[in-house]
């Protein structure tokens, strides 16, 4: 804290904010209790993974060793696609070391019947020829109804530097011939981690946790990631003061002002924001250069955590009624509405972007803090996680499949995913982390 002129100081909004967005930078202080309002617990219904559900529910998949040469390859090229699999809801994976041996290991056809007797509905081969600088992969898909017939068919060529995108995409084209809407393989997350006393960092890595690289420039804390128009945008503390920059001008401030700034979020053509200019945490919205500013809320508590939904809505925190609870209002800020009413402390919302799933994920504190969403238009809650450490900072994947979120779950804290009901819970990025975002 002692990063914060002392002239801007506002202590109620300073404390109050951190608690809301679960900010670990210093000693923080949680509202008074005077301010709690009662309000119905969150749901108590636990989430049971069946690994032996039946095969109309769970999309078997065979996926053997690449054959070919470069071996090295050919593996790591196995590997890619087994893990894409084992992440997305509704596959199962039969692979080593459920295959004795490669049915039809010859070439590219498939054995469909000894396939079968393992329980797949779908087959991939595929064959890797050429070296590292010139590489060829042939990848064919089948399925158990199509005969020997391969369902989709794709070639790639080129440096073997791309084999994880061919990977990638393929398996997006599989999940898309099944499903009939493509994964969201390819795709990035980013997060927040502390490297040290009053430095905090903003990184990015793949989906599935490759390429980790930091993107926030210089010293300071820098935290509260969102993605936008080419960019990853950020919220920035150091000695003179918290703004807001991007990874397009190197962490030089966008938008800052007298108090507290933080938490951008970018809708259509503008930034949205919190700011404590008024005295009060309060949430705004300017053009990507800060100029045309505009106030959308005001209320006695305090505003924070915006978020982009569809149809021109938003979706934020306040404590207006008592305690953090999950809002609703228009772009423009007006037509605001209440949407959680269960739970006395509930945090970092995110939208589910496809219009046809009206769905808010979010943290909410039940002891621990879990993962739930709320349908908005029904009020349907249900929880993702149970108990396993502190579960927060949830966002959903592009196409609402999957959701991300943090945890500290005890000896394997990270970045995990999760099917949108909290099925399949998967680690993929290791270490203490915070705010996780999905790029759209």
């Amino acid at each position: 804290m002692t990063l914060i002129d002392s002239r801007h100081r506002n202590w109620r909004g300073v404390l109050a904010l951190l608690f809301v967005f679960g900010m670990a930078i210093g000693p923080v202080a949680a509202l008074p209790a005077s301010s709690q309002e009662e309000a119905p617990p969150l749901p108590e219904d636990k989430i049971v993974v069946d690994i032996d559900a039946p095969d109309d529910e769970v999309f078997r998949i065979g996926i053997p060793s690449l054959l070919g040469e470069p071996a090295s390859q050919a593996e790591t090229g196995s590997e890619i696609l087994r893990n894409d699999f084992r992440l997305m809801p509704g596959f199962r994976v039969i692979g080593p070391p459920s295959i004795r041996h490669d049915f039809a290991a010859a070439g590219l056809g498939v054995d469909l019947g000894a396939w079968s007797a393992l329980g797949a509905n779908g087959v991939i081969k595929a064959l890797v020829g050429g070296n590292d600088a010139a590489l060829r992969v042939e990848l064919r898909f089948y399925q158990s109804s199509g005969g020997e017939t391969a369902a989709l068919r794709r070639v790639y060529q080129g440096p073997a530097t791309q084999l994880r995108d061919w990977m990638h995409d393929f398996a997006n084209a599989v999940i898309e011939v099944v499903t009939g809407a493509p994964g969201p393989f390819g795709t990035e997350v980013a997060f927040a981690r502390k490297k040290g006393p009053g430095h905090k960092s903003v990184y990015a890595a793949a989906m599935d946790g490759y390429g980790l690289r930091q993107v926030s420039s210089g010293q300071g804390v820098s935290m509260l990631p969102a993605f936008g128009k080419g960019s990853i945008w950020y919220t920035r503390m150091t000695a003179r003061g918290m703004f807001i920059t991007n990874t397009r001008v190197g962490g030089r401030r966008i938008i800052g002002g007298q108090g507290i700034t933080m938490a951008p979020v970018i809708c259509n053509e503008r930034v949205y924001f919190v700011s404590s200019r008024s005295g009060n945490a309060e949430i705004y919205s300017s053009n990507l250069d800060g100029s045309g500013l505009r106030r959308l809320t005001r209320s006695r508590g305090i505003d924070v955590s915006p978020t982009c939904g569809p149809g021109g809505k938003l979706a934020f925190v306040s404590d207006r009624h008592g305690s953090p609870q999950i809002f609703t209002m228009n772009i423009d800020g007006s037509n605001v509405q209440r949407v959680t009413f269960r739970g006395g402390h509930n945090q970092t919302p995110v939208w589910c972007k496809d219009p046809e799933q009206p769905l808010i994920a979010f943290s909410g504190r039940d002891g621990n803090f879990d993962i739930f969403t709320v349908n908005v238009e029904t009020q349907e809650y249900k929880r993702l996680t149970q108990g396993q450490g502190d579960n927060k900072d949830p966002a959903f994947s592009p196409d609402c499949r999957l959701i991300a979120f943090t945890s500290n779950r005890r000896g394997s804290p990270g970045v995990y995913l999760s099917s949108q009901d909290g099925l399949d819970q998967n680690l993929v990025i290791n270490g203490v982390a915070e705010t996780v975002r999905w790029a759209n």
